[in-house]
């Protein structure tokens, strides 16, 4: 029984977290619902990404921001858009598939060309590392404005996608009173977050999995072993990294507009939330996560309300961050590992 006991928790929060989203809110539910449920999926591959650097290899990115950047603007100026402040229209293009692909290939890239010289860092260095990393990453992209579209961002990619949303997810969208295009961006994600759990539980079981994970128990037990502990670490820094270019891809189609402003660090900073409450290490952890993140991002505007009469947008921002900090301080304090955490990681010690 204890072995299920986690799950059962899980389920009862997930059904508390709808509960809630459906009595607070007597109009728009299933507006609400769908773009709930759409960033929850975007951030939890996110936060899949991070757990592959942090809960299978140990190591501490603090700059996931910049592989999704990176895998978002690849992929959408290869396709048609419209760029700058002049609005520049670029008509051809990749096809969409292929360009996602070249994106997710950027971000591993971008993940060995910073890996090679940070990796050998370890705990706090790698994690202050990645996080400048990320800021230059986005400072870059805001000046090159004749390349990205700058602080103007790039507009008009959208197309690429929804040209491909079936005519039974635009009937049933309209049947429900929400928008189409998210919906097909929601349902994409979460398919995605399927079958990248599906390949990730094959890979944790082979021996590359159970590598890495040896790296992050006693990475000098693994040199002693002749194994090469900063490859091992790389591979695992590029597979996180090109599963964040995913989820920064989809979070560009979601907006429907691509800022250098969206990859700013507190994007990283919430994707570790969602990681934290769902469970390091664990395969479904980042997914729950994000969606217990993101019921309490939508569902507190009542609550701020209730303390401050009027509230405006920088009382239900901080409401929100309280509540955040409440729910990740029981964690710590009652499932330190998360809710789908197990006991094991708390032996994790970052050097």
């Amino acid at each position: 029984m204890k072995k299920y006991k986690k799950y059962v928790v899980a389920a009862a929060l997930l059904i508390i977290s709808f509960g809630y989203i459906f009595i607070s809110n007597e109009t728009g539910v299933a507006r609400i619902f769908v773009n709930l449920l759409t960033f929850a999926g975007i951030y939890g591959l996110a936060a899949i990404g991070i757990n592959v650097h942090f809960g299978w290899t140990g190591l501490l990115n603090f700059g996931h921001a910049a592989f999704m950047g990176i895998g978002a603007y690849t992929t959408i100026l290869l396709i048609p858009h419209a760029l700058g402040r002049e609005g520049v229209v670029v008509e051809n293009g990749l096809p969409l598939p292929l360009a996602v692909i070249l994106g997710m290939l950027a971000a591993a890239l971008l993940g060995l060309l910073l890996g090679l010289p940070t990796l050998r860092l370890r705990g706090d260095y790698l994690a202050i590392v990645t996080i400048a990393a990320a800021e230059i990453f986005r400072l870059l992209i805001r000046d090159f404005e004749d390349i990205t579209g700058g602080v103007y961002g790039v507009i008009q990619f959208s197309d690429s996608l929804q040209n491909m949303r079936p005519n039974f997810i635009t009937n049933l969208a309209t049947s429900i009173d929400v928008s189409s295009s998210q919906l097909w961006v929601g349902i994409i994600t979460w398919t995605l977050i399927i079958c990248v759990l599906i390949i990730l539980s094959r890979l944790q079981k082979s021996p590359w999995g159970r590598a890495l994970r040896a790296v992050r128990e006693d990475e000098d037990a693994v040199r002693a072993l002749g194994k090469n502990a900063v490859w091992l670490k790389l591979q695992s820094f590029m597979l996180g990294a090109s599963i964040g270019g995913l989820s920064g891809i989809l979070l560009a189609f979601n907006y429907g507009t691509l800022q250098s402003s969206t990859f700013v660090p507190v994007l990283t900073f919430y994707i570790w939330a969602a990681l934290i409450l769902g469970g390091v290490g664990s395969l479904g952890g980042p997914a729950l996560g994000a969606v217990i993140f993101w019921v309490i991002i939508s569902g507190t505007d009542s609550l701020a309300e209730f303390f401050f009469d009027n509230a405006n947008g920088q009382q239900l921002a901080g409401v929100r961050f309280v509540f955040v900090g409440i729910l990740i301080m029981f964690t710590m304090i009652f499932t330190p590992s998360g809710i789908l955490g197990k006991k094991e990681e708390l032996l994790l010690e970052i050097k």
